[in-house]
């Protein structure tokens, strides 16, 4: 499963982030972030979604409120359209933070969140983050760029 965005300049493919779901909604509503996170890093990242958050995603957009489908559809999209696609086998029951920390701790990669709750605990695992600040500055914690 992969996407069409995925590579950059010369010398910037080894460069991933793994966004989650709450930042692929923040996209679907207008936020122009991947500018603005290749503003702030100067470079053109390999932008991951994982499987989990593919489902997470599927399941809003069939289950969730009329408004809440719409930007799950769309941000659907925009994973499919700009991020390259991970399968990543996991059991049902656990939750998807879980996985998250799992595969950026594997892989060795920041993740894009604006989940408090997620992003206090890849700090305690020591893994960079990187957040929306309002709707149009993006910080970077953990991240040496």
């Amino acid at each position: 499963m992969e996407a069409n965005r995925v590579g950059g300049r010369r010398g910037d493919r080894g460069v991933r982030i793994l966004l989650d779901t709450n930042i692929l909604l923040a996209i679907a509503e207008g936020i122009n972030f991947f500018d603005m996170v290749e503003e702030k890093l100067a470079l053109k990242p390999v932008y991951i979604v994982i499987k989990p958050v593919l489902d997470e995603l599927r399941r809003i957009a069939e289950k969730g409120k009329p408004s809440q489908r719409r930007k799950a559809r769309f941000a659907l999209e925009i994973a499919r359209k700009y991020c390259k696609l991970v399968e990543y086998d996991y059991p049902m029951n656990k939750p998807v933070d879980d996985l998250i920390i799992e595969y950026a701790l594997e892989n060795k990669i920041p993740v894009s969140t604006n989940d408090k709750e997620l992003r206090r605990r890849l700090r305690r695992h020591g893994i960079p983050e990187i957040y929306l600040r309002g709707r149009k500055k993006i910080e970077v914690s953990g991240l040496e760029y």
